[in-house]
């Protein structure tokens, strides 16, 4: 090993038996096959977009309801920048 290497630092490196799937005897895990929970169904949908201005929305929508939880970037943010460049392109013309 390189003696620069931090690893180093915590003498040599020991290899460790492999345990099969399920864990090793005396774990206490069975290796019999488990099914997955049923999961409810989804509350939360996730929709992406994508602005002509090459900016990435994601907004989280209430299933049930259909009102929007939250997005990203807010709103808000989005209306700064949008007058921001507007302001730009006003002083550039």
């Amino acid at each position: 090993m390189d003696p620069l290497s931090p690893l180093s630092l915590f003498g040599p490196v020991r290899a460790v038996a492999p345990v099969a799937a399920g864990g090793g005897a005396g774990s206490g895990v069975s290796a019999s096959p488990r099914r997955a929970p049923e999961l409810p169904p989804p509350r939360v949908g996730v929709q992406f977009d994508h602005r002509s201005d090459g900016v990435d929305v994601m907004t989280a929508i209430d299933m049930r309801t259909g009102v929007v939880i939250s997005q990203t970037p807010a709103p808000q943010v989005l209306a700064v920048v949008d007058s921001i460049v507007a302001a730009i392109r006003q002083r550039e013309v």
